[in-house]
């Protein structure tokens, strides 16, 4: 196995969530929760963004991204969006 095939493996067993920023240097957001959730469509996503012509809300949705938070966001919001995403089924 290749790392790669590792991870994956590893990644497809898990109960995992993911929160990530639409901006980022390799990979934008909205990029990244596409390619996780062709490996795991019941994947939790909440992308994050301070502010991004290329994705809005109604777009992260229709990719699957199950909450879309505009920055900066408090802990106690984060808190609040993380465990209603956990908790949907």
């Amino acid at each position: 196995y290749t790392i790669t095939m590792l991870y994956v493996k590893f990644f497809a067993s898990q109960k995992v969530e993911v929160i990530t920023d639409q901006v980022m240097p390799q990979m934008q957001g909205d990029d990244l929760a596409r390619k996780l959730l062709e490996i795991r469509p019941d994947l939790p996503i909440i992308l994050c963004t301070g502010f991004s012509k290329a994705i809005t809300e109604e777009r992260a949705k229709a990719l699957g991204i199950r909450e879309f938070l505009f920055k900066p966001v408090g802990a106690v919001a984060l808190a609040e969006v993380v465990r209603r995403v956990l908790d949907e089924k």
